[in-house]
């Protein structure tokens, strides 16, 4: 009979865990929206969020089913989504009616330190006060004098490879994993130029500041199912004061730039760096900055900068090395650009002239786009109306809007053959074609990305370093379909990111 009871409680609390599982799924068939079958606990997302795909290839998927429709329910896990397939739409709700989509939507627990004094993360008038303050930090004239910084860290990357632990193949090259070696030179940049610590991770892998820092990453392993995790039961999170990331590794971070600040005051001490900046930054604002907004700011590097900046690099020579045509013609120009320095170190400005590595960058961010998606949420009621007035959607305040960029980005009706690697897409002759609302490698509207110059500077700097010295090639590691082998959040095959590098001379 105890068996029985057992049994039958059992089967009692599967189902309500099934009944919550799928709670939010007749969401869209009352509001008369398109919307395709979900799935419990997945929803529409269920092969990324069991990392049999990449969420690019999962979004890009739903997209292409669905593009036929202006608007489509979806379910990220168990929330529902408006996603918006057009252009125009796009263009409304993220820039023209931007103060009834003002936030992103929450993906992070309150419980979280640091995280939700991120920039990207902040509110209403927090966010327009923050962003307003940290703009200025972000200029040319600024990436100019921090590109110093990354200067060195290219050299210490291109002085480890010079000397490749194991076998080399002499003339032929030898093998590297890519990924693994941009994650510490991205490593390194942010150290250098974020958090204001030199350290060298190529030859010291073992340095603090790295394996903290890798153990935050949370597009893979443990940190991805807390995050998945937290996603699906955020109250269970925040009753039980759950946190994704390790408060011992946070404290880290608050010491490492609340020291340095102090340091830097005592001594009179000044690196241009984004402490340094950050510090200039306060001391002009009229907010009253906590110590924790500022390591924030500083800590939005390890989100915004560590994967997404060490993947372009991988994706960018993965198609450099399929492509040896646009790969020689990517070299040649580095090769003019080293010409006119004439032995002088490479800068900001003598980057920025580079048109064709422009343009490769900008083809691999359309092919590979670092972010899936971006998302808003609705602060206000919102009538939503095409362009002739007739009303196409009834938007409430706490709705989530999804803008998927993967899916945009292979658009065929956008970008013809969109799996075809064609930078002159992004020539000066054919920018024009560019549909506006389709390319978004960066965000769209008030709330796009901060740091684009940051980014670019970094992966266009090292490209120009590597290209300078070695041919990629493929080796027989590499992989030979990157969107059906990668996974996560990220274009990133399980196997790696191999490649043979041949020295140039």
């Amino acid at each position: 009979m105890a068996l029985l009871e057992i049994c039958i409680a059992l089967l009692g609390i599967g189902l309500l865990i099934y009944k919550w599982s799928t709670a939010t799924f007749k969401t869209f068939e009352e509001r008369n929206l398109h919307f395709e079958k979900p799935y419990p606990f997945v929803g529409n997302m269920g092969d990324s969020a069991m990392q049999k795909a990449s969420f690019q290839k999962v979004l890009s998927e739903f997209y292409d089913r669905t593009r036929q429709h202006k608007l489509v329910g979806l379910f990220n896990l168990r929330t529902p989504m408006i996603q918006l397939n057009d252009p125009e739409l796009i263009k409304k709700i993220c820039v023209k009616d931007f103060d009834h989509f003002p936030n992103h939507q929450l993906f992070f627990s309150p419980n979280e330190r640091l995280i939700n004094d991120m920039l990207s993360v902040m509110r209403d008038q927090r966010w327009k006060h923050m962003r307003n303050t940290l703009t200025p930090v972000f200029t040319a004239s600024k990436m100019r004098n921090m590109f110093t910084l990354m200067n060195e860290s290219f050299a210490e990357c291109l002085q480890h490879l010079d000397t490749p632990t194991g076998s080399s193949g002499g003339g032929k090259g030898f093998e590297v994993d890519m990924k693994v070696l941009c994650n510490k030179l991205s490593n390194d940049v942010i150290a250098t130029t974020a958090f204001g610590l030199k350290v060298n991770s190529f030859d010291h892998p073992e340095n603090e500041f790295y394996q903290i820092g890798q153990s935050l990453v949370f597009s893979r392993g443990l940190q991805f199912f807390k995050f998945m995790l937290a996603s699906l039961v955020p109250r269970l999170f925040n009753i039980f004061g759950a946190t994704i990331f390790d408060s011992s590794k946070m404290e880290y971070f608050v010491r490492l730039v609340v020291d340095a600040i102090k340091y830097r005051e005592q001594h009179n001490i000044t690196r241009p760096d984004m402490i340094q900046l950050l510090m200039e930054a306060k001391n002009e604002s009229e907010d009253k900055w906590t110590d924790d907004e500022i390591v924030a700011q500083c800590f939005i590097f390890f989100f915004a900068a560590f994967e997404n900046n060490s993947n372009l690099i991988c994706t960018t020579t993965y198609e450099l090395l399929h492509n040896p045509d646009i790969q020689e013609r990517l070299y040649e120009e580095v090769k003019e650009n080293e010409e006119a320095l004439n032995g002088t170190s490479l800068t900001y400005d003598a980057v920025q002239k580079m048109t064709y590595m422009d343009m490769v960058i900008s083809e691999s961010l359309r092919k590979w786009t670092l972010a899936a998606a971006t998302d808003r949420l609705c602060s206000k009621d919102y009538t939503l109306t095409d362009e002739d007035g007739t009303k196409l959607f009834e938007f409430k305040v706490g709705d989530r809007v999804n803008i998927p960029i993967s899916g945009l980005h292979w658009d065929d009706r956008y970008f013809p053959e969109p799996r075809k690697f064609d930078p002159e897409r992004f020539s000066d002759e054919r920018k024009t074609e560019l549909v506006p609302y389709t390319y978004l490698p960066f965000g769209v509207g008030p709330r796009n990305c901060i740091g684009n110059r940051y980014a670019l500077m970094q992966v266009k700097g090292m490209l120009y370093n590597l290209l300078l010295h070695y041919k990629i090639e493929a080796s027989p590691r590499t992989d030979k379909d990157l969107w059906e082998s990668a996974r996560g959040f990220n274009f990133t095959p399980r196997s790696g990111f191999w490649m043979n590098l041949v020295p140039r001379k």
